[in-house]
């Protein structure tokens, strides 16, 4: 991997910061962006070339076939040869076929840098989609993930639709923080909408990937917002292709507001979810604990597990059955908190009233405008 540092006037002009230090510019972050690829030779080119012609400088690109039965693999070999960028894109290939996280996983192996961004091979990138979501990262507090807005487009590349509904930020840049887990959510787009702190994506990619072989983000963007938060940017830097020969996004545009990105049958169990990352985290309780601390800890394991859980893993502990790793003020933090998170969740379902996370919104001015207001 060689540096691709950026000089200190064209990382301004990306709206990036640039700090001179003894007659040189503070490096931008490398950035690695993983391509998951599964039978798309009809959209693969024009995914990679989405990604070649970004204004970022400092990424390499990671291609993971997982074991296509059509021209895939051929086509991204021939992209690289006749583009002449073997320096910067690597193709991947599985022997046997591992579904959508365990691509996840392959290409988090072979990553290098800061920040990691997941592409679904169909989607596409405008030009600016690394540096506006890097700008983010660094001009607001620290977060496990960024999510932009995207175009939706069909199998033709014509515009279907000018923004992703699931998107929240509604024109602003908005801070979501965590919240309980216990049923399905989402305030975010899609996987390709995303740049992920690779240090969170380390901690929290399980060995078991075969429950997630579709829609892996459910799991990773839960998982990662529960300990680091999210932010939401309010641009258009994709899209989102809806096409018959993908499953979960073969659907079209009904209309309104509340239409689901594709079709919910295929979509894995939100339970799944939950109980993978209770599990995750009760496994490595050493591990996060050193991370997170001890009371955000058991803020986290309460927001993930449910009260029978949590009073039998209290009862055993008590009974001196160990929980490697817990100690009683860890223990007792995490059944108070566990009681308060439930009794209020089921109170607001009871009264009908909003279950889905509360969204703390923070109006900005856009990093880049507001550095160039200063001038």
């Amino acid at each position: 991997m060689g540096d691709l540092s950026h000089p200190h006037d064209s990382q301004e002009a990306l709206g990036l910061p640039s700090l001179a230090t003894g007659g040189s510019a503070a490096i931008l972050p490398w950035v690695t962006v993983v391509v998951t690829v599964y039978n798309y030779e009809r959209y693969i080119t024009k995914c990679l070339d989405s990604i070649a012609t970004q204004d970022y400088p400092r990424f390499q690109c990671i291609i993971v076939d997982d074991v296509s039965t059509d021209n895939s693999a051929v086509r991204i070999k021939s992209f690289i040869e006749d583009r002449g960028l073997a320096d910067r894109f690597r193709l991947v290939c599985h022997e046997t076929n591992q579904g959508q996280l365990g691509a996840f996983r392959t290409g988090l192996a072979h990553a290098a840098g800061e920040f990691v961004a997941f592409v679904d091979a169909d989607d596409l990138w405008q030009a600016d989609f690394l540096s506006r979501h890097i700008e983010a990262h660094l001009s607001f507090q620290p977060v496990a993930f960024t999510s932009s807005d995207q175009y939706q487009i069909n199998e033709n590349d014509e515009l279907i639709a000018g923004l992703h509904t699931d998107h929240k930020a509604q024109g602003d840049f908005v801070i979501v923080k965590p919240f309980q887990i216990y049923t399905n959510w989402w305030v975010w787009g899609t996987t390709s909408t995303m740049v992920f702190r690779r240090a969170v994506l380390e901690v929290i990619m399980p060995l078991n990937t075969a429950p997630f072989r579709r829609c892996a983000d459910n799991y990773i963007c839960h998982f990662a917002h529960l300990l680091g938060s999210s932010l939401l940017i309010p641009k258009r830097l994709g899209f989102y292709r809806r096409h018959g020969e993908n499953l979960f996004s073969g659907n079209r545009i009904i209309g309104g507001n509340i239409q689901p990105t594709g079709n919910m049958a295929f979509h894995p169990s939100h339970e799944s979810v939950r109980t993978t990352v209770r599990d995750v985290l009760q496994a490595n309780l050493a591990q996060f604990q050193g991370l997170l601390g001890r009371t955000e800890l058991a803020r986290s394991l309460a927001m993930t597990m449910t009260l029978p859980e949590t009073f039998l893993l209290v009862s055993q502990w008590l009974a001196g059955k160990k929980w490697k790793g817990a100690d009683s003020k860890l223990i007792m933090t995490l059944l108070v908190r566990n009681l308060v998170y439930r009794v209020r969740w089921q109170a607001f379902r009871w009264l009908l009233l909003r279950s889905s996370p509360k969204i703390t919104v923070e109006k900005y001015t856009s990093p880049s405008n507001a550095q160039k207001a200063k001038r």
